[in-house]
Formats: structure tokens, C-alpha cells, sequence
């Protein structure tokens, strides 16, 4: 399981998923795809995702949003 997931319990309430390992993975697979981070280790990953979710930001808004659109994609057809 990812390093990271449990920092983004908002992202999968805003998709409508229940907190289980299955869907914390497409939750994993949709950030790495969203940042360009697909083949990157968990560590890295956390690195860019830290200081985007940290604060209020626009990006913090935009980043979430990306994310919880593509997961409810994979929520579908998964």
C-alpha cells in the first residue's frame, strides 16, 4: 500500500469511496497519473504531493480536483 493515501481521506469522501485498500490504490494510481509520476517510488511521490496539499491554495483546489474527477473514472470502470 502507498506511504501516502491516508493523507488524502478527503479526496476519496469527495468520490463517494469508502477508505479500503482498493480503492486507496486507484487513488494512488490517479495522483501518479495526474502528477506524471507513474513509475516513481512512494517517497517521491509523497515529496510532490506534500506541498501541493499543505495550505489553501489554488493548486491545492485544482490538484484535488484532478485527482477525485479521475478517480471517480476508475471507480466506474475498474
Amino acid at each position: 500500500m502507498t506511504c501516502y493515501t491516508r493523507h488524502l481521506e478527503e479526496i476519496l469522501r469527495k468520490a463517494g469511496a469508502d477508505n479500503r485498500p482498493e480503492n486507496r490504490r486507484l487513488l494512488d494510481r490517479a495522483v501518479r497519473e495526474v502528477l506524471g509520476q507513474e513509475r516513481a517510488d512512494c517517497p517521491d511521490v509523497w515529496k510532490v504531493v506534500k506541498p501541493i496539499i499543505q495550505g489553501n491554495s489554488k493548486r491545492k483546489k485544482e490538484f484535488e480536483d484532478k485527482v477525485t474527477r479521475l478517480l471517480i473514472k476508475y471507480l466506474i470502470t475498474d
